[in-house]
């Protein structure tokens, strides 16, 4: 079992390190399962320093979140579109990014985000980049 947990991790590290430094990469160690603990739609916004911010509008298929509200409430803390690592988001029904996904992908990269922008899927247990949309890691 800790082999598994072991290796589980290191492949997140290895998903996340195209994008970050080295010294990062050793602090980041997060299942999606503990990000998606329950059957609410959640936006999770993590941050290049490895700080994680969780939005939601409490609805199963949804999250109500634009980038300039967003942006208001990553101001709050010091933070801007373009501090983001990772933003990932879960479907309970769909391994697809939707069109509003694609909209507010858009949105983002117009303020500034330069991360990558995930979705996980709860049917497959897998996560997919919006860039190529393939899955790239499947959780236990």
């Amino acid at each position: 079992m800790k082999a598994k947990t072991l290796t589980l991790g290191l492949i997140c590290l290895l998903m996340l390190g195209c994008a970050l430094s080295f010294e990062k990469k050793r602090q980041i160690n997060i299942s999606w399962k503990e990000l998606f603990p329950d059957r609410l739609e959640r936006v999770c916004v993590l941050m290049k320093d490895t700080t994680v911010f969780r939005f939601t509008s409490h609805y199963e298929n949804m999250v109500h979140l634009n980038a300039g509200s967003m942006e208001e409430e990553l101001k709050k803390y010091d933070y801007k579109i373009g501090d983001i690592e990772v933003v990932i988001h879960n479907h309970f029904t769909q391994c697809r990014f939707s069109d509003s996904d694609e909209t507010r992908y858009r949105r983002f990269k117009k303020r500034g985000f330069n991360g990558l922008f995930m979705l996980y899927c709860h049917i497959t247990n897998k996560t997919y980049i919006l860039e190529n949309k393939k899955a790239v890691i499947q959780m236990p």
